[in-house]
């Protein structure tokens, strides 16, 4: 007679205490038919708000781009299987062209098979200065995104020690960075442009560091690169991106992934995998990082080889105008002020009269996304909203803001302090 198979308890669950299981029926409701479930699900989304039905004027490190036809049409052809050292040469090739790109791109010789997000990428990129240089400390912009922020302290402090630098009008100034800077600092992270939309000088802190010995590394926007001096250029040693701006809607992150870049004598330092191309064909070198999905992959390459450098560099222009369209109509608005005068690209700060919660509600209930509070990052910057504008904003976009803004200024009466433009915030 043949054993009966092991029970639950006796096999996956064998390794739950008694007392931490379970010890009645899940509290479920009952069973429905699909027609009913699928009534309930569309319930359950309709209060949902997507960029099909709301103007978008939010960024803080994803934005509504425009998505050529053909990068959907390429991508939704390619199975979502995972692209590693391992996979058949089509993949590895294309691979090898999203490296090509991104490193043309930056300015910089030897780029990296994606990451799985653009946080990814950075902290690998610290690391990789880190064992270059043998030292044991980074300095980061106040300037640089937040998340990417919190999620290099969680992962590298310690062993690293991370510092911060603050900003003034924006920006980073070098004296600030200089005088973090000692023979333990591996590298100083900035973000090009900052998370305020602002410009960073990029070759007068690549020259403080590399006078203490050590390395920049630039967070870049992808699109803004298509007007800017590529980081390479200016001295920066790795260059990373978001690929989102690249062919990807804001999807909470799905259709991230993690671009890297550097000088080719940093290559050997950096825990990731590459194509290189051989007499029979592509071969994969490297230490294989977390895999990702091959249609995620392909947007950005199919992105950037239809627009070409020139769409890129209209995508760019385009979005630079809109946002400073967008500003000149925001401060239009009594209440609403300008928060730095330095030149930014396509977002900015602006000060509220009013609470910045209760004015991204209203925006909400008028259909508009954005803009996005800043205390919770920036407590110095109470009463301060980021906005951004990208190229697929119109001048009835741009109305509409404004009109919304001018209810909302007529509802929340009074006035407030002048702002001291500038000041330094941190």
């Amino acid at each position: 007679m043949q054993d009966r198979p092991p029970s639950a308890e006796q096999s996956f669950l064998a390794e739950i205490p008694p007392e931490l299981r379970l010890a009645r029926p899940l509290q479920l409701p009952p069973a429905v038919s699909e027609a009913e479930l699928t009534a309930r699900l569309h319930d359950l989304a309709s209060p949902n708000t997507h960029l099909d039905e709301a103007v978008c004027f939010l960024g803080g490190g994803t934005w509504d781009r425009y998505v050529p036809a053909i990068v959907d049409e390429l991508a939704g052809r390619v199975p979502p299987c995972p692209v590693t050292p391992a996979s058949p040469q089509p993949m590895l090739q294309a691979a090898f062209e999203l490296q090509t790109l991104f490193a043309a791109l930056v300015g910089l010789d030897a780029a990296f098979a994606p990451f799985a997000d653009g946080p990814a990428a950075l902290v690998e990129a610290i690391r990789a200065s880190a064992r270059a240089t043998g030292r044991t400390e980074a300095i980061i912009a106040r300037t640089t995104h937040p998340r990417y922020r919190a999620i290099a302290r969680a992962l590298l402090s310690p062993p690293l020690v991370l510092s911060e630098a603050g900003y003034h009008g924006g920006v980073t100034r070098p004296s600030d960075v200089e005088r973090l800077l000692s023979e333990r600092v591996a590298c100083v992270v900035l973000e090009q442009p900052s998370y305020f939309g602002c410009f960073e000088d990029l070759s007068a802190i690549a020259e403080a560091a590399h006078g203490c010995g050590a390395q920049l590394v630039v967070k870049a926007d992808p699109v803004a690169l298509g007007i800017l001096a590529a980081p390479g250029a200016l001295g920066a040693d790795i260059a990373v991106a978001d690929a989102q701006p690249l062919g990807s809607r804001p999807l909470y992150g799905s259709e991230s992934l993690g671009l890297l870049a550097c000088r080719p004598g940093l290559a050997e330092h950096v825990r990731g995998w590459r194509v290189e191309p051989t007499d029979c064909g592509l071969r994969a070198v490297g230490r294989g990082s977390q895999a990702v999905r091959a249609d995620r992959l392909i947007r950005p390459v199919v992105y950037l080889a239809a627009v070409g450098a020139d769409g890129l560099s209209r995508a760019a222009r385009l979005s630079m105008a809109m946002a400073h369209a967008a500003m000149r109509c925001v401060t239009s608005v009594p209440g609403f002020t300008a928060r730095f005068r330095s030149p930014f690209f396509s977002e900015f700060a602006i000060e509220c009269e009013g609470e910045p919660e209760e004015v991204c509600q209203g925006l909400l209930e008028s259909n508009i996304l954005g803009a996005l509070p800043l205390r919770r990052d920036y407590p110095e910057m109470e009463n301060c909203v980021l906005f951004a504008a990208t190229e697929r904003r119109s001048r009835s976009d741009l109305e509409l803001l404004r009109h919304t803004l001018e209810l909302l200024s007529d509802l929340g009466g009074g006035e407030g302090d002048d702002l001291a433009l500038d000041a330094d915030d941190g």
